[in-house]
């Protein structure tokens, strides 16, 4: 089961892949978004978001720049950046992070 909290009231400094961010869609996407931090390893850039649900999942959403963490995203750079980055359509108080997806056995 997955634990989620509000993004400005998680308790953690910085984000890395695996992290996942949900929160309110509008159209291309679903009526809830997952967007999962990944590493691209790519050289001058931070960490990158990729949509992990819905029609769009698989497909990166963004690159982020290196100011937003080498290895995570840090996460008062996310909050004062996350309307300019991310998402604009979703306000980053209603953003909410969980620290990945438990892989539950298939019955």
């Amino acid at each position: 089961m997955m634990n989620w909290v509000k993004l400005i009231n998680c308790d953690k400094d910085s984000f890395p892949h695996g992290t996942v961010f949900r929160l309110k869609g509008q159209y291309p996407y679903e009526d809830i978004i997952d967007f999962m931090v990944f590493e691209p390893s790519q050289e001058g850039k931070g960490q990158g978001l990729m949509v992990s649900s819905g029609y769009k999942a698989g497909l990166i959403l963004i690159l982020l720049p290196k100011d937003s963490g080498k290895l995570a995203i840090e996460k008062e750079w996310l909050i004062h950046n996350w309307s300019h980055w991310v998402y604009p359509d979703c306000d980053v108080s209603d953003v909410f992070v969980s620290d990945g997806y438990v892989a539950n056995p298939v019955k």
